[in-house]
Formats: structure tokens, sequence, C-alpha cells
């Protein structure tokens, strides 16, 4: 069975690139219906913090990246202290100034055979002995990740090339230790659009940050899914397709560029196929922090209307923070239009006709709406032209948008007449 892990050390911000080798790792795990592990590296004491371990959790969990198993380095110290002995006693290592160093062969080669870079040859003259061992009695990286791997039967080592250098010293550990090797896969580095190492200077790169900028889960794991791997031309797949179609062999060996402007567009796609349901659920803080509803107002509304609202305003969203901005068409008394309204006496006169007619109208449709307004017009001998724009303003705020008997009907009758009248006066 398949089995692989992910093990991000706890020590500062869970950042995309964590995540996008976590997603991996998930992807080829379920792909073959295997286990997916979850590893606390939290070896380096001084730098580790629950803090860190409670921001790794939280985000992945955001991402929906559910582990099958969970461990955390620091428990597990017994295994790493009877390897180490098994190879002092074996005259594979040995102890100096207090440490306990390993020792690497004087000649010959070891070559790492990678699912994604290919063969990659090291020389042993090239390394030193190192050590497994420090003199306070803790174990170092490079030890402890190839015995906690081997014990838990890790079929599948998926993480970023920058791990490469160390993955030649982790083989001559197995071999020592007389275990067997997983196979090897180093994931592409991630580039900002610069071609510099991807870093916090090419905006926003925890995970969580990115929940607050209103990006929805879905959007920002098909972005991530993408950086390094594709299937054909395709760019939008849901969380379904994406474990089907991923495999090791359609990663590309060549560094990823973070491009903000498709990760936004990506997310606009994933923000038009939520379910209503789902979407009102995430839109709802963000609309009770811009402040376009409270939550009395949010609770009122009748969710027909709220749910046909969203569905509108979702599709010249990028995020969850766009759409709860333009969310106030649905709950705000007046709005503030983008630009001013100017009405002649004959423009006040057709609105004022318009806001009568539309008191006597049942079911307010979006149907009910346009006869209505154009059956106004009509007997006042004018078109909709005449007062388009001023109505789109005075009901929207905005120039463009939705359909205007759409978005009528999903402001509702009460808002609607409010904002002519108060328009009107």
């Amino acid at each position: 069975m398949v089995r692989v892990r992910f093990a991000p050390s706890p020590t500062g911000y869970f950042h995309v690139g964590s995540a996008r080798t976590a997603l991996f790792n998930w992807l080829f795990a379920r792909h073959h219906g295997g286990k997916f592990i979850l590893r606390i590296e939290d070896t380096d004491r001084e730098r580790s913090t629950d803090a860190s371990i409670d921001q790794i959790i939280e985000s992945m969990t955001w991402l929906g990246l559910d582990w099958d198993e969970r461990y955390r380095q620091t428990d597990l110290t017994p295994n790493h202290q009877k390897a180490a002995e098994q190879l002092m006693a074996n005259g594979q290592a040995y102890e100096q100034d207090g440490a306990w160093w390993f020792r690497v062969p004087t000649d010959g080669e070891t070559v790492v055979h990678d699912t994604v870079m290919g063969d990659v040859t090291f020389k042993h003259e090239e390394f030193k002995d190192f050590v497994i061992r420090r003199s306070d009695g803790t174990f170092v990286y490079n030890f402890v990740v190839v015995i906690d791997d081997s014990d838990m039967g890790v079929t599948h080592v998926i993480r970023g090339d920058d791990h490469l250098i160390n993955t030649p010293k982790q083989i001559l550990l197995y071999q020592a230790l007389e275990r067997p090797l997983p196979q090897f896969a180093h994931l592409p580095l991630i580039l900002g659009e610069d071609r510099s190492r991807l870093s916090k200077r090419h905006g926003a790169s925890s995970v969580l940050e990115y929940r607050q900028m209103g990006f929805v889960p879905e959007g920002l794991v098909n972005f991530l899914a993408r950086l390094g791997w594709a299937h054909g031309d395709d760019e939008l797949f849901d969380r379904d397709e994406l474990v089907r179609l991923f495999t090791l062999k359609e990663i590309n060996r060549s560094a990823a560029v973070f491009n903000h402007e498709k990760l936004y567009w990506t997310n606009q796609q994933h923000m038009k196929r939520l379910d209503l349901g789902n979407l009102t659920q995430l839109a709802q803080p963000f609309v009770l922090a811009e402040g376009s509803a409270t939550a009395q107002a949010w609770d009122a509304i009748d969710r027909q209307r709220l749910h046909m609202g969203l569905d509108l305003l979702r599709d010249r969203s990028k995020t969850l923070i766009d759409l709860a901005k333009v969310s106030e068409i649905l709950f705000a008394e007046t709005l503030v239009p983008e630009e001013p309204i100017a009405l002649d006496d004959r423009q006040r006169e057709l609105i004022v006709a318009i806001a009568d007619a539309l008191e006597k109208v049942d079911g307010f449709t979006a149907e009910a709406v346009h006869e209505t307004v154009k059956s106004t017009l009509a007997s006042n001998d004018a078109k909709l032209k005449a007062v388009a724009k001023a109505v789109r303003l005075c009901i929207t705020g905005r120039k463009v948008g939705p359909g205007l008997f759409e978005i009528m009907a999903a402001a509702g009758k009460e808002l609607c007449i409010h904002r002519l009248r108060t328009l009107a006066q």
C-alpha cells in the first residue's frame, strides 16, 4: 500500500510552498487509495512552537487535506536512540566531542533514483562525516527523518527539491541500517513572477493570509495543484478530478511561477462553481466585516433572495471580499453611487411613477419587475434608456453589473422602492 507523509517543521508560518507539498502528497495517497501521514518535525526545540503547529493544523483543515495518521517527532525519540546505538555497535558511527557521527564511505558514489528529477549522482568524496546525535543528546534532521520514514513504512518521499542535497546522506543511512529505500520524488521550487525564489516580498504567502484575503479553499487548491503539475491544457479541476488524475509523472522538472493574476482568475472560477449554500456560508463573515450588512439584517433576509443576489454578484467577484463589498446592494437602505446622479424633472416623474407601480407588484420577480417598469414607461410615453442609468446607479450604486431587473428582484421590493423614492426627492 502507498504510504506518504507530509513533515512540516513548526518554526514559522505555513506558507504556500509547504501547502503545495502537502497537497501533492495528499493527492498521491488518495489517488492510490493509500495513507497520508502528518508528522510534525519539532526536533528544533528552540524554534518550534505550539502556535506554529496550530497554524499547520488550521491551514490543512481549511484546505481539506485530511490525514490518516498523525505524529509528533519528539515523541519518537526512543526509536531514534535505538537506531543510533545500532550504528555505534556496528562501527558505522563514532563519538567525538560528545556528539555521535556517521561514517561516510571515502570512495564510491550514491545515485538518487528520482521520479521527477531522474537519476542524480553524488560522489562520496563530496561529503564529510556528519552528526546524527548532538552532544546534548538530541538528534538531527537527516538521521531522524530516515528512522521515522522507515518505521512508518513510507513508500514514497515527495518533497521540495531543496531537500535533494540531503538525500544521498539519507540513502547511506538506510543502507547502513539495512532498511528498504522509499521512492524519492523532489518537487521543483516555486518562483515569484520576477523568477526569484518565492518569498514574502512577492505578497501574501501564508495559507491563512489567503483565507483572510477572501480566497476559497477550492480555488487555492486548484491553483497550487497547477504549480508544477499539469494534465494536458486543462486549468480548472475540482478535488475529485485532481485525485483521479494526479500522477508523479506529470510533474514538471522546471520551477513553477506563482502568477497572482492566474490565482485570482482560478479563485473566481471556483467561486462561480460553488454551491450557493456553501458560498453563502463562506461569504457571511466577510459581509459582516465589510459592514455591508449587520448580523441582524443577515439573519433576517429571505434566504432565496440572498442566494439569488449572491449568485448574480459573484460573476464579477474575484474574492469573497469583492463579493462582500458589492453585497451591500442586498442590504443597504441607500447606496452611495460611484458617480453623481443628476435628474431633471421629467426623470423624477418617471422614477416616481415606477416606484408607485412597483408598490402594487405581487411576487417581486425579475419578470414582474421588468414588465412593470416597461409598461409604466410606455404609459408615460418614455423608454427605458431615459432612466436606465439613473435607476441602475440608484439600485446598485454602480454603472455596470448584473441584469438590472434580476438584481432588483434580489434586492427586494422594499429596498428598491425606498431607494427610488429617495432618489426622486
